[in-house]
């Protein structure tokens, strides 16, 4: 990504886009070994990758796309709209697609790679029952869906926060420029010792949350919740966007206040950016060294500014998930001492 940003760093960057290519690439390379995505796809899949692109289009579109059944199962059998229909044929063609990408790993058969697929063909091996094609056809699906939206939409709020408060992202450069330097690019052993960077992505995380309202949770079991009877069987979700921006809680909450984050190890249930608990989200460590990653790597490569003289519009668009109304866009320019290392 930064090579792309440096070969068209004369002109505006929009961001958006190379944000959700960077989240898909690092799935899907450590998912199945591939990239579909971007100027980087090798060329025995130039074919496979617009065929990939197209159905995960699909896959987020439906996704996103209101269900009345769920919400009045009483409807769910006329299928208004015809989503059910579509849901099934699209999985049919998922199928498909992963069922050939399986077959290559198979083929290949390289259990020491590091790709997941290939981990789970070994464990296939072992225990055939557990790990059926079908269970890994699905694994794949998961880590797809929950490891790239949310964590590009991230970023981008991340970087429109950063770019109206330019001192922040000061204070984050010369935190990589003290223990990194300007001689290579940040790496991932780097991050334990960048503990504003850190606070900056927990609080954009608080301010953005690119899922306000939780994966939907059931009761179990009748029980109360902050004195409300909930009987067992309750659908409930949980408004993560006003638990992150509730008075009572946090300090000037609506403002944007990465110190706030310093020395804290109080906020595990205040912060709900990777849910917590039995279901919390498994790619939380993970996440977080990604967007370290990214986000570091771009402020330590490049001067940031917003275009123009006002701020970056913050507005939302809420759906499934909470993405910018408006994808960013910025100025930037290579660092001379960095220019090197894009040689």
């Amino acid at each position: 990504m930064c090579a792309h940003i440096y070969k068209v760093s004369s002109q505006k960057v929009e961001l958006k886009s190379m944000f959700r290519d960077l989240m898909n690439n690092i799935t899907t390379m450590s998912m199945i070994g591939k990239r579909y995505h971007g100027d980087v796809i090798d060329s025995g899949d130039v074919k496979s990758a617009p065929r990939f692109r197209a159905i995960m289009e699909e896959v987020l579109k439906l996704m996103h796309t209101p269900y009345v059944g769920d919400f009045l199962p009483f409807f769910a059998w006329i299928d208004i709209g015809g989503h059910q229909k579509k849901m099934i044929a699209l999985m049919k063609r998922v199928d498909v697609f992963f069922d050939e990408v399986i077959e290559n790993r198979r083929r290949i058969g390289n259990s020491e790679s590091g790709i997941m697929v290939d981990k789970l063909l070994a464990l296939q091996e072992q225990e055939p029952e557990l790990y059926t094609d079908q269970i890994i056809r699905g694994f794949i699906m998961i880590m797809l869906i929950a490891g790239t939206e949310t964590p590009y939409l991230t970023l981008e709020w991340a970087m429109s926060l950063l770019l109206n408060h330019p001192n922040v992202m000061k204070k984050i450069k010369n935190e990589i420029d003290t223990h990194v330097g300007t001689h290579r690019l940040l790496q991932e052993d780097d991050l334990e010792k960048l503990s504003y960077l850190q606070n900056v992505i927990n609080e954009s995380l608080r301010l953005c949350p690119t899922l306000p309202m939780l994966l939907p949770r059931e009761a179990s079991q009748d029980t109360k919740i902050g004195g409300y009877f909930v009987p067992s069987g309750t659908m409930l979700l949980v408004n993560a966007w006003a638990i992150q921006r509730d008075p009572v809680l946090w300090d000037k909450p609506d403002e944007f206040i990465p110190e706030r984050f310093e020395g804290r190890s109080d906020d595990k249930y205040k912060m709900l950016g990777f849910s917590v608990g039995r279901r919390g989200c498994p790619g939380t460590s993970l996440g977080y060294r990604v967007l370290g990653l990214a986000l570091g790597t771009l402020i330590q490569a490049f001067e940031w500014e917003k275009i123009g003289d006002e701020q970056v519009d913050m507005n939302a668009f809420y759906g499934l998930s909470m993405a910018k109304l408006t994808p960013l866009q910025a100025l930037c320019k290579p660092r001379p001492n960095m220019i090197p290392l894009f040689g």
